[in-house]
């Protein structure tokens, strides 16, 4: 995790924060899912969103389906949101979720689950949004 954000900008906007862990975690349920399956996928992740946001009741806008985790409940209020909680809250998140699946899968997955956050990008102008 902490690899993945020291390749990006250090001090992204709150909305490309958000963009770039949108694709961070869409990256991670793709992996995930095909080792997995959705359904165990989000059994876990609803658990970790749960333990999290009651730290950081911010992140209770996000959803989980079986698409994956959903960001568009957080878009409308990032902006009000302070950069360096928003940008703690997501990375307790992805390492959260990371520590559980790697706990019950004998850490089987996770250098694969490494690999694919390590491939997820920054946009290459800041704000621009990836096609999903």
């Amino acid at each position: 995790m902490r690899a993945w954000r020291q390749r990006q900008l250090p001090h992204p906007s709150p909305p490309a924060l958000l963009d770039l862990f949108e694709r961070g975690f869409q990256a991670l349920w793709r992996r995930g899912r095909s080792a997995l399956g959705e359904v165990t996928l989000v059994v876990i992740l609803e658990r970790v969103l749960h333990r999290v946001v009651q730290a950081h009741p911010h992140l209770s806008a996000l959803a989980v389906t079986s698409e994956g985790l959903r960001f568009e409940g957080l878009h409308p209020v990032v902006a009000e949101l302070d950069p360096e909680r928003l940008e703690e809250s997501l990375v307790v998140l992805v390492e959260e979720w990371l520590r559980v699946l790697g706990a019950l899968t004998g850490e089987v997955l996770s250098a694969a689950l490494r690999e694919e956050l390590l491939a997820v990008e920054r946009p290459a102008v800041e704000g621009t949004r990836h096609p999903r």
